[in-house]
């Protein structure tokens, strides 16, 4: 009698193809360990997406840098652990939004992250000044009275009540670090930067007794823990997180953390 062999060939390329998609799947979670973690083991131990931000988080940073240093010890006083995935920022955001990570860091608000986003209590606020030579000091109260300066800016960076099309003159570049370089130069007027970010560049480059800031800020912007609105414990984590960071504000320690070097 003739054997039927067509099960056995399905089985067998059954079988193949199950170890090839298998293998796939190890050789590319093994491209990214961070990517095997998914999401909390335990109901006090999280994983949140991180990011490069510097000087305020970053894998390569001390400990993450201030910022994680910071939501780290927040949550290791209420008794939370938590795992920190280094992704670009639109992955973070995305695994975060899926619920394949707990949370991601840090992050202003606005109307399209806020349908699908909780929001911590502001973990950081960032005021961006005007920057300006020393041989040339800039004094400003209203907004008109940066009418008519050259202010140095970064392309596609949205600086407050500061437009061109509101009558502004920028002049853009690819860098903060080209614009402290045109300023100290004499060509500009101004530069807009955030402040810490601003002064970490005046240090790297030797300019920190050429260049100074205007304390009036021209924007602020508060910035975030962020939570997918579809997390089961989106409200204890971020309950949790709250209480801690206030806890850090209050004896201190915020503070002491704050060092960008």
């Amino acid at each position: 009698m003739k054997q039927n062999k067509a099960p056995i060939i399905v089985l067998l390329l059954s079988l193949v193809l199950c170890l090839t998609i298998g293998g796939g799947i190890w050789f590319y979670m093994s491209l990214d360990r961070n990517l095997s973690k998914g999401v909390a083991k335990d109901s006090t131990t999280l994983v949140i997406a991180n990011g490069e931000w510097i000087p305020y988080q970053g894998e390569t940073l001390r400990e993450g840098g201030p910022m994680t240093r910071i939501v780290t010890e927040a949550f290791k006083r209420q008794g939370w652990e938590v795992e920190y995935l280094y992704l670009p920022w639109a992955q973070g955001l995305s695994m975060t939004e899926k619920v394949n990570a707990d949370a991601t860091m840090l992050y202003s608000y606005n109307e399209q992250r806020g349908t699908k986003f909780f929001y911590s209590d502001p973990v950081l606020q960032l005021d961006t000044v005007v920057f300006y030579n020393l041989n040339k000091p800039l004094q400003w109260e209203n907004p008109a009275d940066l009418k008519g300066l050259t202010l140095g800016g970064v392309e596609k960076y949205d600086y407050g009540f500061v437009r061109e099309e509101d009558g502004y003159r920028i002049r853009r570049s690819a860098s903060s670090e080209s614009n402290h370089r045109r300023l100290a130069d004499g060509r500009l007027d101004g530069t807009m930067d955030e402040v810490l970010v601003g002064m970490k560049i005046l240090r790297e480059n030797n300019l920190q007794h050429r260049i100074s800031f205007h304390p009036t800020p021209i924007k602020r912007t508060d910035y975030h823990l962020i939570v997918s609105k579809e997390h089961p414990r989106a409200t204890i984590i971020l309950e949790t997180f709250n209480k801690g960071l206030a806890s850090l504000k209050e004896d201190g320690t915020f503070k002491a953390f704050l060092h960008y070097e």
